[in-house]
């Protein structure tokens, strides 16, 4: 039994006539007549009474049209809904982040979403990349966007690579260490220096420097940082409070959007030129992506486009 049958029989009941509801279905009158016939086969019951000239429908008929009108109309709801979900005027999205991310590309993002889609259902996460990737295992997440140097390969995950974006130390404009001609990593610790959870391998690099620049004066065992928090807007609260210097991606710019970076100036520190993340889009490999998440990525790459690397370079 086919949905169009169905159709055909409620045609039938609203035409009035064989030959007027083939017409409205846009079939021959014999076509249509075999439609009815294959339905009443399919259901081993006779829907419609032909001994008079008119259409009658039998008890079986009149239960099986009203049975008919109730499954069309769903089909049509279903349709209309489909369409909304595609139109995202309904439907949701659960985004993940890393600290870095969701300072600057995340919260853009984000903003720039519930402009375009007010009646999404959105949600985000922000956390290290390892728990990000057990939400997105466990079907708890969309996606998520992280730096990913530090995320083992694992089945199952795939992985597409977004343009770099540069880090910098960010510093209030009027702080001390702008007035020097060169600031290394061992004055800059005189101030409170604070940044977020750092991969591995960007970890190491920072404390190669620390080995390096405050051996022998006391301060060697002290990290990198005497303040890790992986909140960005606490530490841009501490860059333009308490002197502190701390690290941050360069914040995308988008109009009559505000950045973490806003009122912070980037510091040089001898050493660490040329800092870069290392973001990643991370979806679960062989999963047809939702609607809202394929839109969120269109997105995300537009807003990374201007960082894009020109071929061949």
């Amino acid at each position: 039994m086919q949905l169009r049958q169905l159709q055909h029989l409620v045609a039938l009941a609203e035409q009035g006539s064989f030959g007027r509801a083939a017409q409205a279905v846009h079939l021959s009158q014999p076509a249509f007549s075999r439609s009815i016939d294959m339905l009443e086969d399919k259901l081993q019951a006779r829907l419609v009474d032909r001994a008079y000239g008119t259409v009658r429908f039998t008890q079986a008929g009149e239960l099986v049209l009203a049975r008919a009108r109730e499954l069309i109309a769903d089909a049509q709801q279903i349709q209309r809904d489909v369409l909304q979900l595609e139109g995202l005027s309904i439907g949701t999205l659960a985004v993940g982040l890393g600290p870095f991310a969701a300072s600057t590309l995340g919260r853009m993002a984000l903003s720039l979403m519930a402009q375009r889609h007010p009646q999404l259902l959105m949600r985000m996460e922000v956390a290290d990349t390892v728990t990000l990737s057990e939400r997105l295992h466990r079907r708890q997440l969309d996606l998520f966007i992280a730096d990913t140097r530090d995320l083992k390969k694992q089945p199952g995950l795939k992985l597409a690579r977004l343009p770099d974006l540069p880090v910098s130390f960010f510093v209030q404009p009027k702080h001390p260490l702008r007035r020097l001609k060169q600031v290394t990593l061992e004055k800059a610790m005189a101030y409170p220096l604070a940044g977020p959870n750092l991969p591995a391998e960007v970890a190491a690099h920072f404390e190669r420097h620390v080995q390096r620049d405050t051996r022998g004066d006391g301060r060697d065992e002290r990290g990198v940082f005497n303040v890790t928090c992986d909140d960005a807007g606490t530490l841009r609260h501490l860059a333009l409070t308490a002197n502190a210097v701390i690290l941050a991606p360069h914040a995308l710019r988008a109009p009559a959007l505000n950045t973490d970076t806003d009122a912070l100036v980037p510091l040089p520190v001898a050493g660490f030129a040329g800092m870069q993340t290392h973001y990643s889009l991370v979806t679960l490999a062989g999963r047809t992506p939702s609607a809202a998440a394929t839109v969120y990525t269109r997105l995300v790459t537009e807003l990374m486009a201007p960082f894009k690397r020109p071929a061949g370079r």
